[in-house]
């Protein structure tokens, strides 16, 4: 098959967050399939532009990605504005449209990647007028719980633009049966397919690295709690810091580690909270981690957590579960599954709750150890990438020949 990717941000724009990696693991293990796979995205990298060559195609692991320029004239325009200077816009890129209405009449599956940007629109457009089969995928942007935040730009733009999209489309792909949910209640009635992300199982160690961690200041007797995503408000950073500081006094041993952009500037305001409660020597804050210092990050920590108000389904999630780390997470990260396999537990997003949750988890790391061991076996049996492409191409298949009909 002939497959065009549309999304706002692609690797290596990892500021952007974790759909720019499940995108690009999913558009990997389709090539390495040999399928054809194209991807049109912009230079988007979160608060700042990628430096690749624009407005022309290369090859990126074996996929074929066209970088097109971005242009924010609002955030130009009016640079005082903190709702625009926040946001990433809606990363206009004038000249893809043209490039898409050449490239979409020869492919057999368009699949837009999250609403609210440009690429999604003038590709959803483009395979409309060229009759090519559509796959709209939104992961997690329709959550009750998100959809609250800038509500009224949002729910224009849905009635203006997503819903359309949305309703003319072959298929609709949700990560979590939560997100078939949120389909529902926009009143789209348009076939939707459930497939989730995934990890390359192989490519994470569930051994800690030995002796002490000095970058994140973590001794070898130190029990770790790792943050890893956005600090922005929906992620509930600001919830967990909250029941950090309720039990460290309790918990001395415990070492909370926050790693993630800044996006919206709240890593001070944090750090001025931890050290008025004189924990300041037992919480970090190292930005964003990637790469081989993520893995060890990962494997070292005792606990994850992930106290968000709604996610699509956090690939860090499924990366500290291939670590062999047991997990925290709350109800809107739509993942039951790890409690139901005994990996993880699920509570309330709310300071006491996750409060009342690290100390109990806290105070037996046997039991602690023993979820943790579990979380690779549910990762390979259902999450690793050769099951999700495997689903991907049955979906594609099925919604291109209804598409013929």
């Amino acid at each position: 098959m002939r497959i065009l990717y549309a999304t706002p941000a692609y690797k290596p724009a990892y500021r952007f967050g974790g759909p720019v990696i499940s995108v690009a693991k999913a558009a990997e293990g389709l090539a390495r399939r040999g399928h054809e796979v194209t991807v049109f995205t912009t230079n988007c990298n979160l608060d700042r532009d990628l430096d690749v060559p624009v407005d022309e195609p290369q090859d990126v692991d074996g996929v074929r990605v066209w970088y097109f320029r971005r242009q924010e004239p609002l955030k130009r325009w009016l640079p005082f504005v903190p709702y625009l200077s926040r946001s990433v816009g809606v990363l206009y890129a004038p000249r893809m449209r043209d490039a898409l209405a050449r490239a979409v009449p020869s492919q057999d599956v368009v699949h837009t990647q999250l609403p609210f940007a440009y690429p999604t629109w003038a590709a959803g457009t483009a395979a409309r007028r060229f009759r090519r089969a559509l796959f709209y995928q939104q992961r997690g942007v329709f959550d009750r719980q998100r959809l609250k935040f800038r509500s009224f730009k949002k729910r224009v733009i849905i009635r203006l633009v997503e819903r359309r999209l949305m309703r003319t489309a072959t298929t609709l792909i949700a990560l979590t049966a939560a997100e078939v949910e949120s389909y529902r209640s926009l009143g789209v009635d348009t076939p939707c397919r459930i497939v989730p992300n995934g990890v390359e199982p192989s490519e994470y160690t569930t051994e800690a690295p030995p002796g002490p961690v000095a970058e994140w200041g973590i001794c070898e007797d130190d029990l770790v709690i790792v943050f890893l995503a956005r600090l922005h408000p929906i992620k509930g950073a600001d919830r967990l810091l909250e029941a950090f500081t309720r039990v460290g006094a309790r918990l001395p041993r415990a070492r909370l580690v926050m790693a993630g952009p800044d996006e919206w500037g709240l890593a001070r305001a944090f750090e001025g909270k931890v050290r008025a409660a004189g924990l300041g020597s037992r919480v970090a804050f190292p930005g964003m981690v990637t790469g081989e210092a993520k893995r060890r990050l990962l494997a070292r920590a005792n606990l994850f957590c992930l106290p968000s108000e709604g996610e699509g389904f956090s690939v860090a999630v499924l990366e500290a579960l291939a670590s062999a780390t047991a997990v925290l997470l709350s109800p809107g990260c739509h993942f039951p599954e790890v409690e139901a396999a005994g990996a993880g537990r699920v509570v309330a997003a709310t300071p006491g709750a996750l409060a009342d949750a690290l100390s109990d988890l806290l105070s037996d790391t046997a039991r602690l150890d023993a979820m943790g061991q579990r979380g690779p076996t549910l990762v390979v049996r259902d999450y690793s990438w050769d099951a999700v492409v495997n689903r991907l191409e049955s979906v594609y298949c099925d919604g291109v020949e209804r598409n013929r009909s």
